[in-house]
C-alpha cells in the first residue's frame, strides 16, 4: 500500500469538518421553535429552560421572518410570571390606522381652517 500524502489527509479532514458543520439545521433547532414554526403558535407545554434555550438558539431566519420569537417569549413570560399566554385582557380599545402625531396635526389643521373661515366671513362685505 502506498502511504497517503499530507495534502490528501488534510483535504479529507476538511471535508469531514464541513460535512459535520452542514448538518441539517432542524437537528439543531429546539422543539419549541419547530413547534412554533410549524403551527405559528405553541401547541405543547414547554419548561422554562426549554423556552429560554429556544430563544437563545433560534436561527436568524426564523427570528426575522416568523413571529416565533414573540410567541416563545410570551410563553416564557407566562411560565415565569404567571400571566396568561393568550394575551389576557377583555378586549375593547381599538386603534386608528393613522399614527397619533398625524391625527394631532390633522386636528390642528381642521380647527385652524375653521377659525380662518369664521374670520373670513366676518370680514366679508354684506
Amino acid at each position: 500500500m502506498r502511504p497517503r500524502s499530507p495534502a490528501v489527509i488534510a483535504a479529507a479532514t476538511l471535508l469531514a469538518v464541513c460535512l459535520l458543520a452542514a448538518a441539517p439545521a432542524s437537528a439543531r433547532v429546539s422543539k419549541p421553535v419547530i413547534d412554533c414554526n410549524t403551527n405559528s403558535r405553541l401547541t405543547h407545554t414547554y419548561t422554562e429552560a426549554q423556552l429560554r434555550t429556544a430563544l437563545n438558539t433560534m436561527p436568524a431566519d426564523i427570528k426575522e421572518y416568523t413571529n416565533c420569537y414573540d410567541v416563545i417569549q410570551r410563553a416564557l413570560l407566562a411560565e415565569i410570571g404567571g400571566i396568561k399566554a393568550d394575551g389576557g385582557g377583555t378586549g375593547g380599545g381599538g386603534s386608528s390606522f393613522l399614527p397619533t402625531p398625524l391625527l394631532i396635526v390633522l386636528g390642528v389643521l381642521v380647527v385652524g381652517a375653521g377659525v380662518l373661515a369664521v374670520i373670513a366671513r366676518r370680514r366679508a362685505p354684506s
